[in-house]
């Protein structure tokens, strides 16, 4: 069996933002056996339901088939075998990063990676020791350590707010609405990244 490469989206309480982008990620590369995409809380509702809103919402980031989401807490563990932890906001980056402090350099807010993924090139990939022969898991970590180094270059030109996507929460469907289309590119974003580390190895 191929070697897997582990997604992990946390939010607050895994039932809004969390899910939506492990779906919406997992439909995207479904076809990629090797791509595996969980999520969890840093504060898990566990026992609350999923609100409709964000099964309204889903369509608008492609989800076409949805599924019963059971929260679920993050923890040491599920964080060490996450290869790219994908958090909703930076408080949530600095809380998983304090948990286990070794994914520091894998862990990112969902939109902080998709504007790295704009900037990051294939020669970057390559760098990081991805030759277009080598599997295709070893090929999406080297696009993610390519990413971090990217951010170690830009620093903090972007404001805190443009990295976080919006807890609709409990909130109106204009707030589902917008957190949706802070998402929804976001998505896009790291799955351009992820496209970009594949199709290094097509025709080898």
């Amino acid at each position: 069996m191929s070697e897997e490469f582990n997604v992990l989206t946390v939010c607050t309480g895994n039932l809004c933002r969390s899910p939506l982008a492990e779906l919406a990620i997992a439909q995207r590369f479904a076809e990629v056996c090797e791509i595996r995409v969980h999520s969890a809380g840093t504060r898990a509702a566990l026992g609350h339901r999923t609100p409709e809103e964000v099964w309204e919402i889903a369509g608008f980031m492609g989800v076409i088939e949805g599924r019963a989401v059971h929260a679920r807490q993050v923890d040491e563990d599920l964080l060490g075998a996450a290869d790219l932890v994908l958090t909703m906001t930076r408080d949530q980056r600095r809380e998983v990063v304090e948990l286990n402090p070794r994914i520091v350099r894998r862990t990112f807010t969902i939109r902080e990676i998709s504007s790295l993924a704009a900037v990051t090139r294939d020669e970057d990939i390559v760098t990081e020791g991805a030759v277009p022969t080598a599997d295709r898991a070893t090929r999406l970590r080297a696009a993610v350590e390519a990413a971090g180094r990217r951010r170690s270059r830009r620093r903090n030109l972007t404001l805190p707010a443009h990295d976080d996507v919006v807890d609709p929460y409990g909130c109106s469907r204009d707030i589902y609405a917008l957190s949706a289309l802070q998402l929804a590119p976001a998505v896009e974003g790291v799955s351009v990244l992820f496209q970009r580390a594949l199709n290094l190895g097509e025709g080898e």
